[in-house]
This record gives C-alpha cells, structure tokens and sequence, in this order.
C-alpha cells in the first residue's frame, strides 16, 4: 500500500505508514476526507497502477471541485497511459485553462505534442513550462533537443545551461552542451565542460575518449595521451582509440610507444587499415625498415584500395627498392 501523505510503500495489511505514521487508506467504498486527502488516495492508486481506482477517486475529487485543475491533470495522464490521447489533450488543456501555473500539465502536453511530431506545439507547451517555473528541468531539456533538431544551437544554448546547472550532478547534460559547443567551433569551452563531467565520473572511458579528441585538436597532446590512456585502462579491447592513442604519441615523438599501439591495434583487429597505414610509415622514416613498411602498406591497401596517400607512398617505396 502507498501511503497517501509521504509516497512510501508498506505492507498491505499495515494500516499505518511505517515511515511517517498516516493512516493508510483502504480502497474499498468511497472516501472521506478533504479534497487534498482524497486526491492523495487517488494518487496513491496512480502509483501502484491502479488505474481504473484511481480515475474513479480523482472524479470524486471534480465532484468536489470541479475547477480543481490537478485532478483534472492526472486523469489526463491516465488517459494517455490508457491510449485515449484526444480525452488527454482535452482533460489537459482544461486544466491549465482552470490553472496555468500546472508545470505538470504543460510538459505532458508538450511530451504529447512531440511524440506526434508537432513541435511548434510542443515548443510552445514547453516554454509555457519555463514561463511558470524557470527551474523546470524537463522543459529545459526537451527545448534544447528542440532547437538543436532544428540545427539553431545559439538558441539551445540557455537551455542546455540551465539543464546543466539544474542536474549538476548529472554527466548527460555535460555531454549534450560539450557537444553543442565543440560543433560551434568553442572547443575550449567544450574542453571545460567535458572536465566537469570527468570530475563526476573520472574512469569514464567515453568521457576520457571525447577529452582525448578535444585535446588532439586543440593541440595539447600530451594531455590526449593521457585521456587515451585512461580510456584505455578502462577498455583495451577499443582498438580506434589505440588507434589514436598511437597516433598522439607519434606526434609526442614517442616511436617506440606508437608502434607498439599500432601493433597491438592490429593484434586485435587484423583488418584495420589505418593501423597498417601507420605502421607502414613509421617502419619507413623513423626504423627504415624498408620489407616492413611495404608489407604494411600492402596491407592497408588490400583493406581500403582508395587510400591515394597510401598508395602514392607505396609506389616511392617500391621506387626507393628499385622495384618500380
């Protein structure tokens, strides 16, 4: 049994709540009590997925009141869970007619809207939503998708923001506004943002990975290095990120380290041409081992016949043997 004051669940043959002493509330035969008494029973039906009680209480509710907009709102709810979305959107829009200030009420309408792929709509009910509560989370979330789907990224911006700083605790809205930043070209932005989801989760091999890519680009390599490693040690079976891990400390300069990567790369995955590329090249300018760089570039070719600087660097080869 739900307890119609604190929301905690109890044993069925208990007739008080075990958590903060209210009396529970038998389902059987109409109740008593105050409207805010009986809509917690009705509530309290909703939880437990007693949806047939629950909408017959909270129409007692309207029979009490019938201007009382949250009963309205959850009998909306029921009949969307039901798959009656015309009865929702009625007994909804009624209920933020009585009172606007239902945030509830305003993101089910937009949820609706969205998932039937009017999102001028759902835009409105969502800002509607901000308008009444500039905190809710869920509306936030939901206009920043929104824009971005749209591709305006400036405007999923404030969005995004207060989405992050609503969640702080939370990695996935980090990782929605990084994303947004490093496809406007704001890496270093994007970069710190990324930090602020490493310091909730700090072995987070995907994390690491993003801040690995970042750090390439914006030039930091050994703090790439680093963010690779990490990733890693996480997971040693993703070769594309021993793949880039080679490829950074190549730029480091480390050789030895590079080409270990790369031959651990193909170890696990023979077919990886980037890897026999890589390989291929180092072989040749930094071991000049002539036989190895070819058999490697053979390789990368065999894989992706395409690859023209492959290609061209293989036919110097073959020219540096005199076999041309």
């Amino acid at each position: 049994m739900i307890c119609p004051r604190c929301q905690s669940a109890n044993l069925d043959e208990h007739r008080y709540c075990s958590q903060c002493g209210a009396r529970l509330l038998v389902r059987e035969g109409p109740l008593g009590g105050s409207l805010r008494e009986q809509l917690h029973h009705g509530l309290a039906l909703l939880v437990e997925g007693e949806w047939s009680l629950a909408r017959t209480q909270l129409q007692r509710c309207l029979a009490l009141d019938p201007t009382h907009g949250a009963s309205l709102l959850y009998l909306g709810l029921i009949e969307c869970l039901e798959g009656a979305p015309r009865r929702a959107r009625e007994r909804l829009e009624k209920a933020v007619q009585l009172d606007p200030e239902l945030v509830n009420a305003w993101l089910l309408r937009g949820l609706m809207a969205e998932s039937e792929e009017d999102f001028a709509e759902a835009a409105r009910c969502y800002g509607e939503a901000v308008r009444q509560k500039s905190e809710a989370q869920l509306a936030h979330e939901r206009l920043a998708f929104l824009s971005l789907r749209r591709g305006d990224r400036e405007e999923a911006m404030p969005h995004l923001w207060a989405w992050v700083e609503g969640q702080k605790d939370e990695t996935a809205p980090l990782l929605h506004l990084s994303a947004a930043l490093e496809e406007m070209g704001r890496d270093e932005e994007a970069g710190r943002v990324l930090d602020r989801a490493l310091a909730l989760e700090p072995e987070a091999p995907a994390l690491h990975r993003r801040r690995g890519r970042l750090c390439r680009r914006l030039g930091l390599r050994q703090e790439a290095a680093d963010h690779f490693r990490a990733a890693l040690a996480a997971e040693p079976a993703d070769t594309d990120t021993r793949v880039e891990y080679g490829l950074t400390l190549s730029a480091l300069g480390d050789v030895d380290g590079a080409i270990a990567a790369f031959e651990q790369a193909v170890a696990r995955e023979p077919d990886h041409a980037l890897a026999h590329y890589e390989l291929g090249l180092l072989y040749f300018t930094e071991k000049g081992d002539l036989d190895r760089a070819l058999r490697e570039l053979e390789l990368a070719l065999a894989l992706n016949p395409e690859d023209a600087t492959a290609r061209m660097i293989y036919q110097e080869l073959l020219i540096e043997r005199g076999e041309a």
